[in-house]
């Protein structure tokens, strides 16, 4: 791996579960909650992708920002952090080796990041220390708030 030089540009962190990968259908094609499916060995390895997640990714790129993951994984399911990385390399190659698994989303990026996660109140996401956004299926309104950010952002240089 060696030592990583990365760019100075904002980078666009993506939550997993419900953001990049359809947790929650998988979870009901399996007739299991959400909280018994994440326990099941496995249960991280094949999920399907969500719409328009790969063509975020991509665009996030297009735009001169740099896409990354951001993830948490369960403290009772030891298994869900390589099924994610696994899961990454078949589904999400560009992020193959962007991914960061941490229990503290708060802990990661800077001012000028950005946070796409449909729960921003677990993991301590509501501590990114940048802009954090709520995804609700809307890659649109996504999009909407990082271009208009990063308008504002070009101002002020």
């Amino acid at each position: 791996m060696g030592v990583r030089n990365y760019p100075d540009i904002a980078r666009v962190y993506f939550d997993f579960d419900n953001t990049l990968a359809d947790f929650v259908r998988a979870a009901r094609e399996r007739n299991l909650s959400p909280t018994e499916f994440k326990l099941v060995p496995g249960a991280y390895r094949h999920l399907p992708l969500m719409p328009g997640a790969l063509e975020a990714v991509a665009r996030v790129a297009a735009m001169g920002l740099d896409p990354f993951g951001l993830t948490k994984c369960p403290s009772k399911n030891p298994l869900s952090a390589t099924e994610k990385l696994l899961w990454t390399a078949d589904y999400l190659p560009q992020l193959d080796d962007k991914v960061i698994i941490s229990s503290d989303k708060g802990a990661v990026g800077t001012r000028r990041d950005y946070l796409v996660d449909d729960m921003p109140e677990w993991a301590n996401a509501h501590n990114f220390p940048g802009t954090v956004i709520r995804f609700t299926g809307d890659w649109h309104e996504v999009f909407r708030i990082i271009v208009a950010t990063e308008a504002r952002r070009a101002q002020l240089r």
